[in-house]
This record gives C-alpha cells, sequence and structure tokens, in this order.
C-alpha cells in the first residue's frame, strides 16, 4: 500500500452550510476544525507506508482524527466508522462531502498497528502539544505535576488453576484451526471434556487436594501435548503457533517436572515456588499483564504515569503518557520520566511528584541535569527509632565526609566506613562503630535493638544524602505545603480520564497497544479540556441562574446556599 502525502482539502461548501445550519453555535469538532485546522498532516504519517503497492483508500490524517474523535466518544472502531458516514460535524472535522459513504472500519485497526510498528504513536499527542505550544497556551519551563494510576487488562482474572486449563484448551483451539485431522487423531476423548469449556464455566472441585490431582492431570496432559508437537513428523506450521510457545512458558512456571530413565516426576509448584510477580504470567491471553498493588489496591494489567501541566491562567494539558508494567515500583520512575520530557522540549522548572517517586538519587540528578526543582515528600528513613519517634536516629548523628567517621551522640567515633551497594542496587555506605563500646554504652536501649551486636548506620553518597536531609526539612515549611497542595489536583486528571475516557482500563491486549490508547486518550482529553478552558476564559459558560425558590428572597442578595 503505497502514499502519497497531499494537502489539507478545505471543507466542501454543502458540508460547511449544513453544519453552519445545524450547529451555529459550534460544538467540540466545529471548534477543533476552527482552531487547529486539520491538527494532523499526511507528511506526519508519510513513514508508515511503502513506496511501493497500491494507493492507500483513507489518507492517514484522517484515520488520525477520527481515532481522537473515536476516544472523546468512547465508540469502537465499527461505530466511529459509522459516525463517519452519519455525524454532519465529523465529516466537517474531515472536510468530506456529505454524500460520502465513509471507509471500513477495519482500517482503523489497520492504521494503529502501522503506528506501533514505526513507533509513531507518540506523534499524536505531541503534535497536539506544539500546536498549543505555538499559541502560548503550554508554558515552557513552568510547573508540571505526575502520579501514577492501576490500569486493568483486557482479560479475565484468573486464578492458577484457571490459568492452566484455559492456556490448554487455547492452544488445542488453535491447533484445531491450523490442522484438525493432526489434533483428532492424537486426543483422547476425556480431553474433550476437559478442555472444550471455558475455565470459568468449569466446575472446580473445592477440596485443595483435588484441585492439585486436577491441576496435576492438566500438566500431564500439557506436556503430553508438547511431546507430540515436538516429534519430527509433526508439521512446522503447528509447532511454530505462537500458543505453543506461550503453553511452554506457563508450563515451566506453574510445574516441576522431574524426568530420569526409570521416573518421571510432575507436581504443581506451591505459590512459593512460582516466579516472582514481574515475571509470572496470569493469562494466556496477555502475556504481558502483571498482578500489581498500590494502596491496598490489587488488580492484573499495568501502571501508567500521567504529567500535567499546572501553571496559573493556563489550561492544564497532559505533556505525558508512559505505561510500564504493574510491577514496576514509581521509586524507579522518576528520572525516566524527566528524560522522556527532556527529550520532547517539554521539561518542567517545578515537578510535583507523590512520595513514592522521591528519593535521593532523583533529587540530585533532576537538578544537576535538568535544573528541575522536585517538590515532594521524599521516602521515610526505616530505621526503628525514626518510626517510633524515640532514640538516636540517624539524623543524631554527626557526619564527617572528610574524615569518612560518624560521631554519635555519646562522642563515640565509628570504626568502620564502607561503600557498597543495598538490595535495590543504590550506592550507599554503611558505617559501623565499636563493638565493646556500644556493648558498655549506657544508652544502648536508645540507640540499637541488638542485643549485642554495635550500632550500624547505612548512609547515602554524601550529595544524596545532603538532598534528602534538605528535602525532609523543607516539607516541615508553610511554603512547601503550599506548593505541593497542587499536586493533589492530578487527581482531577485520573478522576476525568476514568469517568469519561475509561482511562482505568485497556481496550486492548498487550503493553505497547495499552501505551497507545492512553496517549489517544490523552489528545482526546486535552481537546476537552481546552475548549472547556476557552468557553471559561471567553465568558461564553455562563453560571447557572437561580433556582424559583431562591428567587422569592425578600431581599436582593441571593441566599448564601441558593442556586
Amino acid at each position: 500500500m503505497t502514499f502519497r502525502p497531499h494537502p489539507l482539502p478545505p471543507i466542501p461548501p454543502a458540508t460547511a452550510a449544513a453544519v453552519q445550519g445545524a450547529f451555529p453555535k459550534g460544538n467540540l469538532y466545529v471548534n477543533l476544525r476552527a482552531e487547529f485546522g486539520a491538527l494532523y498532516t499526511d507528511e506526519l504519517f508519510a513513514d508508515l507506508y511503502p513506496d511501493q503497492g497500491r494507493p492507500v483508500e483513507v489518507a492517514p490524517w484522517r484515520l488520525a482524527v477520527v481515532l481522537v474523535m473515536q476516544y472523546l466518544e468512547g465508540l469502537t472502531d465499527r461505530q466511529a466508522a459509522d459516525a463517519v458516514r452519519r455525524c454532519l460535524d465529523w465529516k466537517y472535522a474531515l472536510s468530506l462531502e456529505l454524500t460520502d459513504p465513509g471507509f471500513d472500519f477495519t482500517l482503523l485497526h489497520d492504521f494503529r498497528e502501522r503506528l506501533l510498528a514505526q513507533n509513531a504513536a507518540p506523534r499524536l499527542l505531541d503534535t497536539l502539544l506544539a500546536a498549543c505550544q505555538a499559541r502560548g497556551l503550554l508554558t515552557r519551563r513552568g510547573t508540571q505535576r505526575t502520579d501514577s494510576t492501576h490500569i486493568l487488562a483486557a482479560v479475565r482474572t484468573l486464578h492458577r488453576l484457571e490459568c492452566v486449563l484455559e492456556t490448554l484448551r487455547l492452544v488445542l483451539n488453535r491447533l484445531a484451526a491450523v490442522d484438525p485431522d493432526w489434533l483428532q487423531a492424537r486426543v483422547p476423548e476425556v480431553w474433550y471434556e476437559r478442555y472444550a469449556t471455558r475455565a470459568e464455566h468449569f466446575r472446580l472441585p473445592k477440596e485443595m487436594s483435588k484441585r492439585r490431582a486436577l491441576a496435576e492431570t492438566a500438566g500431564t496432559d500439557g506436556f503430553q501435548l508438547l511431546a507430540w508437537l515436538a516429534a519430527p513428523e509433526t508439521p512446522l506450521s503447528l509447532r511454530a503457533l505462537p500458543a505453543v510457545e506461550v503453553l511452554r512458558r506457563i508450563w515451566l512456571q506453574q510445574f516441576y517436572r522431574s524426568k530420569t530413565l526409570e521416573t518421571d516426576t510432575l507436581r504443581w509448584r506451591t505459590t512459593d515456588e512460582c516466579p516472582p510477580p514481574g515475571l509470572l504470567i496470569h493469562s494466556p491471553y496477555d502475556l504481558e499483564a502483571r498482578y500489581g498493588t498500590k494502596r491496598g489496591m490489587h488488580w492484573v494489567g499495568y501502571k501508567t504515569h500521567l504529567t500535567e501541566t499546572c501553571d496559573p491562567h493556563q489550561p492544564r494539558l497532559i505533556t505525558q503518557v508512559v505505561t510500564t508494567l504493574a510491577t514496576v515500583p514509581d521509586s524507579t520512575m522518576g528520572s525516566p520520566l524527566q528524560e522522556d520530557l527532556a527529550a520532547r522540549a517539554l521539561i518542567p522548572s517545578t515537578h510535583l511528584l507523590d512520595r513514592g517517586y522521591v528519593d535521593a538519587e532523583l533529587l540530585v540528578n533532576a537538578q544537576a541535569h535538568w535544573g528541575i526543582d522536585v517538590v515532594g515528600p521524599p521516602l521515610g528513613t526505616t530505621s526503628r527509632q525514626a518510626r517510633a519517634g524515640q532514640g538516636y536516629a540517624l539524623a543524631a548523628f554527626a557526619l564527617d565526609w572528610d574524615a569518612q567517621q560518624a560521631r554519635c551522640p555519646q562522642g563515640h567515633t565509628s570504626v568502620k566506613w564502607t561503600p557498597g551497594h543495598d538490595s535495590h542496587g543504590n550506592d550507599v555506605i554503611r558505617v559501623r562503630f565499636d563493638l565493646a563500646t556500644c556493648r558498655t554504652c549506657p544508652v544502648r536501649s536508645l540507640c540499637t535493638w541488638r542485643a549485642c551486636g554495635p550500632r550500624q548506620l547505612t548512609i547515602r553518597p554524601q550529595a544524596q544524602h545532603a538532598a534528602i536531609a534538605a528535602a525532609r526539612q523543607r516539607q516541615e515549611t508553610d511554603a512547601f505545603k503550599a506548593l505541593y497542595a497542587q499536586r493533589a489536583g492530578i487527581e482531577s486528571a485520573f478522576s476525568q480520564g476514568t469517568r469519561g475516557f475509561a482511562l482505568r482500563r485497556s481496550r486492548y491486549r498487550g503493553l505497547a497497544r495499552t501505551q497507545l490508547q492512553l496517549l489517544i486518550t490523552a489528545v482526546a482529553m486535552n481537546l476537552v479540556r481546552l475548549f472547556a478552558w476557552s468557553n471559561h476564559a471567553s465568558g461564553a459558560e455562563q453560571p447557572r441562574p437561580a433556582g424559583r425558590f431562591a428567587r422569592l428572597t425578600p431581599t436582593a442578595s441571593t441566599p448564601a446556599f441558593g442556586v
């Protein structure tokens, strides 16, 4: 399919006249065309198409605009294609004649796949933000805020046993579609009873012993199927099916098999023997969906990080959407988020962040590399004394960085100063005091809970230690509290996205497609915010008049709570 860019066509006169009559005050799509033109151009997507082949059926800029309007109204591909045929305002935004028949809905799926193949999805958001910058609606080096939220995968949450049964059913269905004769010649009749229906329709036994027996039976059947597929006479088309690889990966995670010349032992792994959450597959239909937890919330899917502007007298615009696996902690995402903003020339001067993002390394790097003032409460200390508010916490010790020594509140100096790394790979320094001195110290109970060992400290390198100490002092000031109060506004973005755009539920399967969905959602949310802000700034949106009861007030003033 070849493509030749064309200039933006004008709006047909008949379409313009019909829209003027139907929408004399305009609407979102009419205003979109009036303010931003078509928003996108053919040249923006020229690299998505080859140089040779049949001509494209629909201009790429039209497909991009339809994707955005599809998310504005929460439509499926088929519904969006129908809207192009029947909606006057859609035809106006797309420069189509009133009699234009539209296009087949499958072209939307094809266009999304092209965006994913070329990693071109960020262009949809960046183009809108560039247009906002040109109009003075997006402040350079302004104030932005970031937080994360959960995204539910487009799959059913399965118990481990259900996942095993559903995986085997999936593979059998794929094999039956490719070569039913090969499959029917091998599977025993009892398999039809076990794997013909979906796992959620299967009546699972209640006793744990019977569940384990059923799982091991399915495990044996799965390994038997893999053995048939590995046979030399098996067609290559069957062995190359993606579902077969899914079966191998899940069986490796869920079963332990010990095979020798004399014995062949199969055992269903216990929960403790399964891979960590970052690797464990929870559904054969979405291999990247992971089990995540955050503040009491548990889900299977992904996590997305939203960044939006919060400058006064400017519209709130989403500038960044980054989607990760659900198991990726926020504490590792601060620097990557700022690097992405810097690469797109959207770096803020002040970055409001939740506690989960703010660590010592981010505080130092953000200021040194990008000149960003990170505003947020740092992660608290984990020492027993700091948590209890009693005894000698780290702040009670004086650190001499040049001499590489620490002095305790009783005046004793440390005997060891050892650089190293913690369990997360961060640079740390481990400081230890003398064992004999600590044993005879009269205030030992205030310093350490160990029965006989000396007091030990784990500190970050000097620059990071100073940054985290300064951040903890800063968060107690009134100026910090007033500035950080703006961070809570990011919750309104999550609320708007959840209520109006199904932000927390993925339409598609896989991390890349979920990221594409959320990028288009951000474009749709920004358009709604832009025109709402424009109406408010121009005074077009008037406050609602007082109700009938309020008009009966004897005095001229309006009642304190009346509308």
